[in-house]
């Protein structure tokens, strides 16, 4: 019995041990690791499909709500122009251009390169020196002339209506004397705030670029007049005035200033710039109390050949013509 037993035990450890039934295991081993890689593969696939497309969407959104409708209602003259887009999985770098139009030519004024993460604070990692000047005290003009550190051009500067300078610039009549083939822009400051039927009966349409809207609050000017004794502190910079685009083919009118407002209105909700806009929206407020809620506009920005400026020259309600960037019309 003992001999059958053993017997038994022999022919099942051959059993188990035939080269049949470790071939099919080793078929069957294989099988499965495939079947896992496989598994492996599609999820690993389908995590990084999914992460990537939530990134993109996300990157995007931030994209559709940054300031650059804000460009559009504040620095004078100064336009947005197209933007490139290096995506990465987490971030994307956006490389803007700025230029500025004068008469039929545009020059570049700044560029701007910005870091936008899914999350968290967007980083301005690289800045044209086109915000960056340099200040030169001009005996002749009596007053300090700010250049643009990027193109070497002149920056332009407004007058408030209202406040007394010890000197006033009247660089129209420079203006008219260059070169005929020479593009010229002018900031125009008004010696009293017009609204738009009244500038488009006295300033007209024609080699009109830019607004500039009067968001000066009551305290701010009570500040100037009271406070501040030099000129030069009591301009205001081109890049930091608030007002829009205007041009011949489509002239301004009144739906302009309330597209303007409501354009304000809606960045006072989301954009960066909440504080100074709610600001200028009080400003304009105040303001337009003695114009019937009409908004009001302390100057202009012109642009065109000595020749085409000309009929600014002796419009008697301009306050003050300071010449910004020239170009060669050829």
């Amino acid at each position: 019995m003992s001999d059958n037993h053993e017997s038994k035990k022999e022919k099942e450890i051959d059993f188990i041990n035939t080269p049949s039934l470790q071939k099919a295991l080793k078929k069957t081993k294989r099988k499965q690791t495939i079947k896992y890689v496989i598994i492996a593969v599609l999820t690993t696939t389908i995590l990084l499909t999914t992460l990537f497309t939530g990134s993109q969407y996300i990157l995007n959104k931030r994209l559709e709500h940054q300031d650059d409708i804000y460009e559009m209602v504040h620095g004078a003259n100064i336009s947005l122009g197209d933007s490139s887009y290096n995506y990465n999985l987490f971030s994307v770098t956006k490389e803007t251009t700025y230029y500025k139009s004068i008469g039929d030519r545009s020059i570049v004024w700044d560029k701007k390169t910005e870091k936008i993460p899914l999350f968290g604070r967007i980083d301005t990692i690289e800045r044209g020196s086109g915000m960056i000047e340099s200040n030169v005290y001009n005996e002749k003009e009596q007053r300090t002339i700010r250049y643009n550190n990027f193109n070497n051009e002149r920056k332009i500067d407004f007058y408030y209506p209202g406040l007394s300078y010890d000197y006033l610039p009247d660089e129209l009549d420079t203006a008219v004397g260059l070169d005929k083939n020479t593009l010229i822009e002018v900031a125009l400051s008004f010696k009293e705030p017009m609204t738009l039927a009244e500038m488009g009966e006295k300033l007209g349409y024609e080699n009109v670029n830019w607004l500039w809207v009067d968001t000066t609050t009551v305290a701010q000017m009570d500040r100037m007049t009271k406070e501040l004794d030099s000129d030069d502190l009591k301009t205001k910079g081109g890049g930091g005035a608030f007002g829009f685009y205007v041009s011949q083919e489509v002239p301004y009118s009144e739906e302009s200033g309330q597209g303007f407002i409501h354009e304000l209105e809606q960045l006072s909700k989301t954009d960066s710039h909440k504080s100074s806009i709610k600001e200028a929206l009080k400003g304009i407020k105040e303001n337009t109390q003695s114009s019937k809620g009409e908004i009001r506009f302390n100057g202009a920005v012109v642009t065109g050949t000595a020749v085409e400026l000309r009929r600014f020259q002796k419009l008697d309600f301009i306050h003050a013509s300071v010449i910004g960037a020239t170009i060669d019309k050829y």
